[in-house]
């Protein structure tokens, strides 16, 4: 192996943790991350640090904890002057690209058609944040702002390309949320339908060739490419646009899941249940999708003679209630959001088909790839799995946290505590609310195992273990950062 490994990540958007092969709870196909899970560590309990798409990816790109990060809602960007993982990457001597949805910039709505964000000073605002190739490129539905906007867009651009442009602009016109706003507590409590963006489960009209995700992974396998017939080590990241919602498939990808049953979801009163199995059927089926590119991506690895020379990460920067408790998204605190992938395989890892269940934070893939790189210098609020890869030991993390808008979580192997959590709260709306640390005081306290569902406040009868808690989460939280200025309120979707 060398002394410093190349990095592939593999970032899908909004894939919940128990919707992969190696977790054993559903009937999705992954093989190739099975295989991946084999040959690696899997993180059985690994969280996001905040489970809405630009927050979760600026805290990993800053490695920092939510209420130190610069972004704390989908109306923010990332500041080109934040030190982040891909820059210190850069600054060591390492090619740093990225492929498809980034999210780190998302409300400039300047990506151009080349995806380098090229209307700064120095003409290419991606290479500022640290990348120095690759391209970015919006995500479902911004890039339908953006073609109402006028704004060039890589994926769009290929799509108008192809004459195809219009029909799917068209198509996801009729998939985009609902405007009707509820507080999450009626939706948990009373039959209200799923929104157009998973309830529409029509085929997409485009080829399968067309669809965004083959789109990225052929960018993907073309960047890879170029950088495994270089000289310097590298990091990529390959960030798909699904499964976020719209639950949008191709016929052929529905084809093959028309006869899967999946458990119906928990807690959804007066569910459809039909609708709610083809639902989760367009789900699985993007993640196919997904996996399918990841077998690709890795077998270019091994073709170039590199796979020990590679590390190689599954994630996902939170997960999807999917209905569940009749919720959709995420943006809550109940595990299907918080809740996310990860396996890690190849150089480093010398523990294959290990599963650990330690608390692990995304922060810590970021802080396990600078530990790799030997960058030095800070690590944020990260901790390296570098020991867990090489050894098999516990990982050295007490707690984990997340939280988004007025809530915040935090949570050891037993126990899980939230607070500020307001179910009053419009849904999509919960990321624009303050926190106040002084919730933390009332923060209810659950038995992850015993009550996967956090129905119970067990604070009570374990004080000991909720003062804990309540500690480790008001000295993550304190200082806590103003937030920025908004940039532009995102869309509804929470994209």
């Amino acid at each position: 192996m060398k002394t410093r490994p190349n990095i592939l990540l593999v970032f899908p958007d909004q894939l919940r943790g128990d919707w992969i092969e190696p977790a054993g709870k559903v009937p999705v196909r992954t093989p190739n991350l099975l295989d991946l899970a084999r040959r690696g560590v899997v993180f059985s309990r690994a969280w996001t640090p905040s489970p809405i798409c630009a927050p979760a990816r600026a805290c990993m790109a800053t490695v920092h904890e939510l209420d130190r990060s610069p972004v704390r809602h989908n109306g923010e960007n990332l500041p080109l002057d934040a030190v982040t993982l891909h820059g210190q990457l850069t600054a060591s001597g390492y090619a740093v690209s990225t492929v498809g949805k980034l999210d780190l910039l998302k409300q400039r709505m300047d990506w151009g058609i080349d995806g380098r964000h090229a209307t700064g000073p120095d003409g290419d605002d991606l290479r500022a944040i640290g990348f120095t190739g690759g391209q970015d490129c919006a995500g479902k539905h911004d890039a339908l702002r953006a073609r109402e906007q006028g704004v060039a867009e890589p994926y769009m651009a290929y799509l108008e390309a192809l004459g195809l442009a219009e029909l799917h602009y068209q198509d996801f016109l009729r998939r985009e949320p609902g405007k009707v706003m509820r507080p999450v507590r009626e939706t948990m409590q009373t039959p209200v339908p799923p929104p157009p963006a998973y309830a529409n489960i029509d085929p997409t009209p485009l080829p399968d060739d067309a669809y965004c995700d083959n789109w990225i992974g052929r960018q993907a396998l073309r960047e890879l490419t170029a950088l495994l017939d270089g000289d310097q080590p590298w990091f990529l990241t390959v960030n798909f646009a699904g499964p976020h919602e719209p639950l949008d498939v191709t016929e052929a990808m529905q084809t093959r899941w028309a006869e899967t049953v999946f458990p119906p979801p928990h807690a959804c009163p007066g569910h459809d249940a039909d609708l709610h199995q083809n639902m989760r059927r367009n789900y699985a089926a993007m993640i196919e999708v997904i996996d399918d590119w990841l077998g690709r991506l890795v077998q270019a690895v091994k073709r170039a003679d590199a796979l020990n020379d590679t590390l190689i990460v599954f994630a996902s920067d939170h997960g999807e209630m999917l209905g569940d408790l009749n919720i959709w998204a995420k943006s809550v605190p109940f595990e299907p959001s918080l809740h996310v992938p990860l396996v890690m395989a190849g150089a480093g890892a010398r523990n294959p088909g290990m599963v650990r269940d330690d608390p692990v934070s995304l922060l810590d893939v970021s802080a396990t790839f600078l530990d790799l790189a030997r960058c030095g210098g800070d690590s944020g609020d990260g901790v390296s799995l570098r020991p867990v890869l090489e050894t098999g030991k516990p990982h050295q993390r007490d707690f984990v946290f997340s939280g988004l808008g007025n809530w915040r979580a935090a949570a050891d192997n037993r126990f899980k505590l939230v607070a500020g959590f307001d179910a009053e709260t419009i849904a999509g709306q919960t990321q624009f609310q303050p926190f106040d640390p002084a919730c933390i005081a009332s923060a209810r306290l659950y038995e992850r195992d015993a009550d996967p569902w956090d129905t119970r406040d067990v604070s009570s009868r374990h004080p000991a273990a909720a003062e804990r808690l309540k500690a480790a989460l008001t000295h993550q939280c304190a200082p806590v950062v103003a937030a920025p200025v908004s940039q532009r309120m995102p869309d509804p979707s929470n994209e």
